[in-house]
């Protein structure tokens, strides 16, 4: 049974997402100083920008510093990863924004599209509230700009290997660079490392040590975990083994070589070189991995190997400070170590085993994206995967909460890896995985991610002649720009659909996307293209014996009804289709029936029976967990309870609404709010 270790999805008001303090943090002083005076800024954004060369320590200057000061921003911490010099794509400033947004509270569906809209929302939340802004890793100020607050009461701190002269002159940043260390604050590193004994019994080592590291924190902390582990190895042994590796390298490195460069490569390779072959074998393998972190069932995909073995290679990288934990169960690379990784995979390994090990990854992706669908919405019609499973790693969901929470967890690799797996001519792979992620995305509205993967989906299907797959992506394309009120192109999209899926034969899937576009016609109030598409949606689900199809067709059919005002038809409609999810126990679709039965009701006077199917859907969406659901029914039923002048039952139903809309950070908060004091005449 796979239990995911990812965070349950809590919306949490308060964004608490520094990573770890730094072990061990010496030195920087004047450094601290200077990032403590922006603090006594009175700018109308506090900016400041840290930095230096690779290795260097500016992450971990960024991260002990917030660390030491976040009781000045008591309204939440955020932070990013920008992946400026990763070998794999960096995080554009959008998909930042948009995960600054959900770590916000910010459901998926209340996050506009367009990149000015998102800034938009993002200035607003943050206006007034004294948060701090983590921006690591950037490489150009087109990725920061979307994420400044326009608030003074905000403070942003960005690393980068670029001196960003844009974001100084333009933006008022203040700019702090960071030199190698000073030879007494390396001599300080070496001594939490490797004991104050051992350092002191050798100075003169130690500082040949630090200078064969070239004062660099991130070399200088690698070769003092190696020392410490050696206990029966003087200094002079370990800078011996660590000069003649360097030597090794500078005579395979590139004339003019800078010496900070060749430095971390030579305290790379001597920790590589000690490594068992198969964890040797994980580290060059781990090199392909196209996300920004990676998991314990990840790396026993790549190994080929049981997730127990992979825990415990991990930890031996670990400990050798080739990867860092970053959460619980899973690990990240420091981006100079995924180039070195990649470097000992050309130099070390296969061609054929490490291409074949992307493979398994991809396809453990693929299929645990599968399984995760499979809990979410256990009921939705889906066909095997014919794929290749992998051996290791891919297991059952314990239940739907873990489900999504590996989903959130991954969310930063699923279009890294789909992009991938197009890039390689695995187009099998990435035209399935649209499919896979179905129900996370229409869960969680996250749309510009849904849109770009179904889009590389939907190339590699035409490319892999998959005429299904391809049916399948434009139809689920349709539903993204439907949500969107994109109306025309969702109409293009579904009649294309439809046209494949007649060719092919697939009556499913032509009935679902009928479906789907009367509910596109409804919303455009074109109610008699509208009905037409649903009565041939379910007199095909009929012929095929779809039941939940059926039930979804009568929903849409009902609502369609009521909007025409013909109540008694939207009645009866709606009434078989609950008696449908029902008997087939669907609990998603029974709070959605209920719902709509309930504002039917609404509309007809029948207040009584409004307020007790308001109060089953409430029920049943509990159940399931959906928060805003039950928001919304909430804020119905309150609003009927007042017109029965049950009015304390109304107050607390409006309160309870209020505050899961507050807590989810949603913009119906304000439309709550103007209806209760417009209720009591304030």
């Amino acid at each position: 049974m796979h239990v995911s270790h990812a965070p349950l999805p809590v919306r949490a008001p308060v964004p608490r997402q520094l990573p770890p303090d730094v072990a061990g943090f010496t030195g920087r002083g004047t450094e601290m100083a200077a990032l403590d005076a922006l603090l006594a800024q009175d700018e109308p954004v506090r900016i400041g920008l840290i930095a230096g060369t690779a290795g260097v320590g500016k992450t971990a200057l960024a991260v002990h510093w917030a660390h030491r000061i976040c009781g000045e921003f008591p309204d939440g911490q955020l932070y990013v990863d920008l992946r400026g010099y990763s070998p794999d794509e960096p995080l554009s400033g959008q998909q930042a924004l948009e995960q600054f947004l959900y770590g916000l509270g910010l459901p998926g569906q209340n996050i506009p599209t367009s990149v000015d809209a998102q800034t938009a929302l993002y200035r607003s939340l943050l206006a007034n509230r004294r948060l701090l802004v983590v921006l690591d890793n950037a490489y150009a100020v087109t990725q920061i700009r979307p994420l400044l607050p326009g608030s003074r009461t905000c403070l942003v701190l960005v690393t980068s290997r670029n001196g960003l002269s844009g974001l100084v002159s333009r933006d008022g940043a203040v700019r702090l660079r960071l030199g190698l260390l000073p030879n007494e604050d390396a001599m300080a590193l070496l001594r939490h490392a490797v004991g104050a004994g051992r350092i002191d019994d050798e100075p003169t080592h130690a500082e040949r040590l630090a200078r064969l590291c070239a004062h660099l924190p991130l070399a200088l902390r690698i070769a003092g975990e190696r020392v410490a582990d050696d206990e029966y190895s003087s200094l002079a042994d370990v800078v011996g083994d660590l000069s003649s590796e360097r030597e090794r390298l500078d005579a395979l490195g590139s004339e003019g070589s800078h010496d900070e460069t060749t430095a971390v490569r030579s305290v790379f390779s001597w920790s590589y070189q000690a490594l068992e072959a198969d964890t040797a074998r994980l580290f060059r393998h781990l090199g392909v991995h196209p996300g920004a972190s990676f998991s314990i069932d990840a790396a026993a995909a790549l190994l080929d190997r049981p997730p127990a073995e992979a825990r415990m290679r991990l930890r031996q990288l670990a400990d050798a400070h080739l990867v860092e934990p970053v959460a619980r169960s899973r690990y990240a690379f420091h981006d100079l170590l995924k180039v070195y990784a990649d470097e000992r995979a050309e130099v070390d390994g296969r061609f054929d085993d490490g291409q074949a090990a992307l493979r398994r990854l991809l396809l453990w992706y693929l299929h645990t994206a599968d399984l995760a669908d499979r809990a979410l919405l256990p009921l939705h019609r889906r066909t095997a995967l014919a794929l290749p499973r992998p051996r290791h790693g891919v297991e059952e969901f314990a239940d739907r909460e873990h489900a999504l929470a590996w989903c959130e967890g991954e969310r930063s690799n699923l279009v890294a890896v789909v992009r991938r797996a197009a890039a390689i001519g695995e187009h099998a792979v990435a035209a399935h995985f649209p499919r896979a992620l179905w129900s996370f995305f229409d869960l969680r509205k996250l749309w510009s991610e849904w849109i770009l993967i179904y889009r590389i989906g939907l190339e590699s299907a035409r490319v892999s002649e998959d005429r299904d797959n391809e049916a399948w992506i434009l139809s689920g394309l349709a539903v993204a720009h439907y949500d969107l009120e994109q109306f025309d192109r969702a109409i293009r999209l579904s009649t294309q659909s439809i046209v494949i899926r007649r060719v092919i034969g697939d009556r499913w899937g032509e009935a679902g996307t009928l479906s789907n576009l009367g509910l596109v016609y409804r919303r455009l109030g074109r109610y008699d293209i509208a009905l037409n598409c649903l009565r041939r949606s379910l007199s095909i689900r009929r012929a095929l014996g779809d039941r939940r199809g059926e039930a979804g067709s009568l929903s849409r059919l009902g609502a369609t009804c009521r909007d025409l005002g013909r109540f008694e038809e939207s009645l009866a409609h709606l009434a078989e289709s609950l008696a449908i999810r029902r008997e087939i126990g669907d609990q998603h679709g029974i709070g959605f029936a209920l719902h709509s039965l309930g504002a039917t009701y609404e509309q007809l006077g029948r207040l009584d029976e409004a307020v007790g199917c308001y109060r089953e859907s409430l029920d049943a969406r509990r159940e399931i967990g959906d928060r805003l659901g039950q928001a919304a029914n909430l804020f119905c039923l309150g609003k009927v309870l007042d017109r029965v002048h049950r009015r304390p039952e109304s107050q607390r139903a409006l309160e309870q609404a209020l505050a899961i809309f507050a807590e989810l950070e949603s913009p119906q908060v304000a439309v709550v709010k103007d209806y209760l004091a417009r209720r009591t005449g304030t």
